[in-house]
């Protein structure tokens, strides 16, 4: 039985300060890393809704989605809610013969989800795919729920003020809550504090490392705690163009150089500081 995914990925992250989608997670963007998560679980075709094209995040999120294997729909006006979105990417979905037997409904800032998670759900949904297959942890419900094909077309027929959650509720003796080993089904990511809480540093780049990376700063994945050369050895792993210059190059860490010992705080300013000669090319 064949299991398609909506991804709605077209909201401003206004909470965020900044596109949220395009924040890096261990070198791809956020959007690359949830459909690449989908892709890797056999999910197929994944519909992502991104931003409008004239919107200035627009067209790095669809590039950074269909690079990991989606479909992506840019609507021309940004849909005014996820409920709009997920609209959209049912009625494509619904151009399909036939169309899919089953549809997750996976929310797009979704940064810890795995394709193991994921593979699991599916696999629980097609033991009862009449119903609802919603993920568990710890007695929580989470995301992303997968619907039968008819009840994900029912979603064109709510009223316009309701949302998707409200279908969920109204067939509620129709769900499975589906186990699961780890607590990515339940996270959300949505504020700076939430970024901070994943180990996710930001590193502006100088020099000779801003030509090599193509742009002014780069997100890196980081224990909890760290080090500088935690970090140094993360900016190798996540950015390969930087990988030479992170070996040798010294960090800054709040406008001071540090050893590789020295702790990295929650909110310490990084950066990574080549010679202004060109050194360590």
């Amino acid at each position: 039985m064949t299991v398609a995914a909506i991804v709605p990925a077209a909201g401003a992250s206004v909470r965020m300060g900044r596109p949220k989608l395009l924040i890096e997670f261990d070198g791809l963007p956020l959007i690359a890393k949830v459909v690449a998560a989908l892709v890797e679980a056999d999910v197929a075709p994944v519909i992502v809704v991104a931003p409008p094209p004239d919107a200035p995040e627009g067209p790095p999120v669809a590039e950074a989605a269909r690079g990991a294997g989606a479909h992506v729909i840019a609507p021309a006006i940004r849909p005014a809610a996820m409920r709009d979105s997920i609209e959209l990417g049912v009625r494509e979905l619904g151009r399909l013969d036939p169309p899919p037997d089953g549809v997750l409904i996976v929310p797009a800032d979704g940064v810890k989800i795995e394709a193991a998670t994921v593979a699991r759900l599916v696999a629980a949904w097609r033991e009862r795919p009449a119903r609802i297959a919603v993920p568990t942890c710890e007695g929580r419900r989470g995301h992303p729920p997968l619907l039968p094909w008819p009840l994900a077309r029912a979603i064109l027929d709510l009223p316009p003020d309701v949302g998707v959650n409200r279908l969920l509720a109204d067939h509620a003796d129709e769900v499975d809550a589906i186990p699961v080993d780890d607590d990515s089904v339940l996270f959300d990511l949505d504020t700076p504090d939430d970024l901070r809480a994943l180990g996710v540093r930001t590193v502006r780049l100088f020099a000779v490392a801003r030509e090599r990376a193509g742009r002014p700063e780069v997100e890196v994945s980081l224990p909890c705690p760290a080090t500088v050369g935690d970090l140094r050895r993360a900016l190798a792993d996540q950015h390969p163009a930087l990988a030479t210059l992170a070996a040798s190059v010294r960090i800054a860490v709040d406008d001071e150089y540090a050893d590789d010992a020295a702790p990295l705080s929650p909110d310490a300013r990084l950066a990574l500081i080549p010679p202004v000669s060109g050194g360590g090319r």
